[in-house]
């Protein structure tokens, strides 16, 4: 055994590799196949190990291209560096033949060490310093601290590591989304989602779609609560990083719009109000970027004619989806905020949403654009029907706006109870429509539906509250009187849908159900401090519903973050009222 070397040369045949013995590496067989009478195999093509010869010193190369280029030109070189055929050195050495930093990619390349330490980064930091292009770059000077990792993730974002979401996971995060979340925010179509979703795709876009999807997912669910902070905190970063990434405004596709949109409703449903705001405004801004407003506008689309079937007329219903879902969230955040609508009803040139048995089959059908359909007793879906209701609230607020301004100018406006009386109509029109469409509606059918019911009595409530002030003249009170009492049927009514959720739970309510059960709890509140003559079993009565509104509420916000957030506000006001009301008695 003392002539026996530790290692023989040559290669270990394929079956000693397999079973991990050590092979005397006779040919042509050796002593462990001949012995079990197998056929000995050995593979003299094997790859060489380690990275490919050369590889460290092309990274360094190319990050020292990047540093040496102006802020314009590094915008511009992501921006189309994920154009189909394009390439990262192509675009690079446009740049370098037209660029006097040129000779200093030789100094970095040839100087650089080899042995990937610190002082590779150390190097790349003296050659950006001395270059003369960079007295007008301080900011990329100090970028140049980065590592080669950073600066190659300033190119493309990277797809979040932190979270291993195996194929289990991803089939219950996909039925989660399609089940809790699709009836909130109807802006994907199944199989569409389902023809890409199945397989692996390095579209930077869509992976951010996907795991918007089921973050929003994830918040709908205990099931994956322990990870959800963290899948959002990582989706979020990809959006981000995407933007910046991104600076011709030409770029941005529909999947970046649809992830922003459903990130906005995880932060009012899961953070704050002021974070889904801010987002919300980006959202609007993608919308304007992309031109949703005008998708079945003929002028803009006449050199591009879109084919009426199949998966043609599925994308742009998904275009259309998100465009109304945007419209919609527009209104709603601004009952909070008292604000101003972002998104103009006047200049849309987009049909209201499809049927939902149609969108799901991919079948086009009959789309009307919002100015007729307003009017009309068809029967649409939800969206379109929620759709309807928030431009009539977005008429109300602006109505409210006008009559402010008008009262500070010191003109009360003398058309202003004619807007008045014909807004009224079409609350009452389409709130007649509604019901002779989906008599009894209940918790029980599609939330958005019932959020559509929510809509009518809230803007109700709203429209109520704009006339009050005409209340003190006497040519108006009793149409004031009118309105008030409209107003107290219509928080009622929110009053009962809220009660009823219970049966349902609350992750399959809408996310913006809470506003209207803070409009329907503070007209309660206004009503049972304002009118001295009910008699003891009505205000029993009123103290009833005002409590299930606010016991709604408080069981909300365990699961949704809105409701914590008017509950707050309610507690506050009701807290000073019964305080004033026990002084005065």
């Amino acid at each position: 055994m003392s002539g026996w070397s530790r290692q023989q040369p040559g290669s270990a045949c394929e079956e000693c590799r397999k079973r991990k013995l050590r092979c005397d590496r006779q040919r042509p067989q050796c002593g462990t196949c001949s012995d079990a009478d197998i056929p000995c195999e050995f593979n003299t093509k094997r790859l060489q190990r380690g990275p490919k010869q050369g590889g460290l010193k092309a990274l360094r190369s190319r990050i020292g291209k990047l540093i040496d280029l102006t802020p314009d030109e590094q915008y511009e070189v992501t921006a189309n560096v994920q154009r189909p055929g394009a390439t990262l050195e192509g675009l690079l050495r446009k740049y370098q033949e037209r660029s006097p930093s040129a000779v200093y990619d030789n100094d970095l390349s040839e100087n650089t060490p080899s042995d990937g330490s610190d002082s590779d980064v150390e190097q790349t930091q003296s050659v950006a310093t001395k270059n003369p292009t960079n007295k007008t770059q301080p900011s990329f000077a100090l970028q140049s601290r980065r590592s080669s990792t950073d600066l190659l993730s300033f190119i493309v974002p990277a797809i979040p590591t932190g979270i291993n979401i195996s194929g289990l996971m991803r089939g219950d995060l996909d039925q989660l989304y399609f089940e809790r979340v699709h009836p909130i925010v109807p802006i994907l179509q199944k199989h569409r989602y389902f023809s890409w979703a199945n397989h692996s795709t390095t579209d930077v876009h869509r992976k951010c779609l996907q795991f918007a999807m089921w973050t929003l997912a994830m918040s709908l669910s205990t099931q994956f609560e322990s990870v959800r902070e963290h899948m959002y905190s990582e989706t979020r970063q990809m959006l981000e990083e995407l933007d910046m990434c991104e600076s011709d405004m030409a770029l941005v596709r529909i999947e970046q719009a649809q992830a922003w949109i459903l990130i906005t409703f995880y932060e009012f449903l899961r953070t704050n109000y002021r974070r889904g705001y801010i987002s919300a405004g980006r959202v609007f801004r993608l919308v304007q970027l992309l031109r949703l407003h005008e998708v079945d506008n003929p002028t803009v689309n006449m050199g591009n004619s879109e084919k009426t079937s199949g998966e043609d007329w599925v994308a742009t219903e998904e275009k259309r989806r998100a465009f109304w879902v945007a419209y919609c969230l527009d209104r709603f955040i601004c009952v909070g905020s008292k604000g101003l609508v972002t998104l103009s009803e006047e200049v849309i040139c987009t049909c209201l949403p499809a049927l939902e048995s149609d969108f799901h089959r991919g079948h086009a059908s009959q789309i009307w654009f919002l100015s007729e359909a307003i009017s009309s007793n068809v029967q649409f879906s939800p969206l379109a029907e929620c759709a309807i209701m928030a431009t009539i609230f977005g008429r109300v607020l602006s109505h409210k706006h006008v009559s402010t301004v008008e009262q500070v100018y010191g003109n009360a406006a003398l058309d202003f109870w004619a807007r008045h009386e014909w807004l009224n109509s079409i609350l009452v029109t389409r709130r007649d429509s509604l019901s002779f469409n989906h008599p009894n509606v209940s918790v029980f059918a599609d939330p958005m539906l019932v959020f559509a019911f929510m809509a009518v009595h809230a803007t109700t409530i709203y429209l109520c509250e704009v006339a009050v002030p005409l209340g003190e003249m006497e040519q108006y009170r009793a149409a004031v009187a009118e309105y008030q009492g409209k107003a107290l049927w219509a928080a009622r009514e929110i009053a009962r849908l809220s009660r009823e959720q219970d049966q349902v739970g609350h992750f399959k309510a809408h996310v913006f159900m809470p506003v209207a059960v803070f409009l329907s709890a503070e007209h309660l509140i206004t009503h049972r401090n304002s009118t001295a003559s009910d008699t003891d079993s009505e205000r029993g009565l009123l103290e009833t519903e005002l409590e299930g509104c606010v016991e709604t509420l408080r069981k909300m916000q365990r699961v949704n973050n809105l409701a914590k957030h008017y509950l707050q506000i309610l507690e506050a006001e009701h807290f000073q009222v019964s305080i004033m009301s026990i002084a005065v008695g």
